[in-house]
């Protein structure tokens, strides 16, 4: 096929995955085993999609948002009984009472759009996540992936960060270059995989949602020292306090502490407030 003659649509931020070792790589990544049910979202033209099929696992259900790409899709795979095929946009479709039961997600997934699925799929903080997903297999916009992978100290790392780490193990797996897309996007990418935690494994939803306030606080003005942004909702002896017995220094930045840090002072913070 000539891909220069496709029809792709900005608005739906198409960009096809054309790069066989790539699309390879996701399928490897994804290891999915005769009891996996795959949702795929934006599977396109079907490329990602023909090598997920040739997988052991139960079942395959696609949901594609481009409506014209839907006959397309459909006699494609229409022999094959492992694919099903769904209409629709994939942050507006409710699959809390689907009949499938999905094990994996795979995406090649839109960049405009990154955030609000992995919330809609990982969930939030202090809140029970609402599917039995178990690994999430995205090719992301590497700019986002980076900001998410960042460790303290690092100017990438951000709130978007500690919040995807308290639920989830990330892994990237590698990056992908704009020339293995068409068309060519601006950015590179990256192959990211999450493994939501088990509940579990999980801190307090209370103080999930603790901390989850005080990176709203801190980071909304990321370029100022922990004390003074603080000070919002806490006295300044209450603040003082914290610091001493948490043995962590305000003059810090937020992006210089650590997870095990932000639970800390969201221990502290609780303690005092009860």
């Amino acid at each position: 096929m000539n891909l220069k003659k496709t029809f792709t649509k900005k608005r739906f931020g198409q960009h096809w995955l054309i790069n066989e070792k790539v699309l390879e790589k996701i399928k490897e990544t994804a290891n999915l085993n005769k009891n996996d049910f795959l949702l795929e979202i934006g599977p396109g033209r079907g490329a990602l999609t023909s090598r997920l099929l040739d997988s052991k696992m139960k079942g395959l259900h696609a949901v594609e948002l481009d409506k014209d790409l839907i006959d397309l899709l459909t006699k494609k795979f229409s022999e094959n009984e492992k694919f099903s095929l769904e209409q629709g946009d994939i942050l507006k479709i409710n699959f809390e009472n689907s009949k499938y039961d999905f094990t994996k997600i795979v995406a090649n997934i839109p960049y405009n759009i990154s955030s609000p699925i992995l919330e809609k799929f990982l969930g939030k903080l202090g809140e029970e996540r609402k599917n039995n997903i178990k690994n999430i297999i995205f090719l992301m916009q590497k700019d986002v992936v980076d900001r998410i992978i960042a460790k303290e100290g690092n100017s990438n790392n951000g709130a978007i960060s500690t919040r995807i780490k308290l639920i989830s193990a990330v892994e990237k797996i590698c990056d992908v270059p704009p020339s293995s897309f068409y068309p060519i996007p601006k950015v590179y990418s990256s192959l990211v995989v999450f493994k939501p935690l088990p509940l579990n494994l999980r801190l307090d939803f209370k103080l999930e949602k603790y901390i989850d306030n005080l990176l709203k606080i801190t980071f909304s003005s990321r370029r100022k020292k922990i004390k003074n942004t603080l000070g919002s909702i806490l006295s300044k002896d209450e603040i003082e306090n914290i610091e001493i017995n948490s043995g962590i220094c305000f003059e810090l930045r937020p992006q210089d502490l650590s997870i095990d840090q932000w639970i800390n002072i969201a221990k502290l913070c609780i303690k005092i407030n009860n």
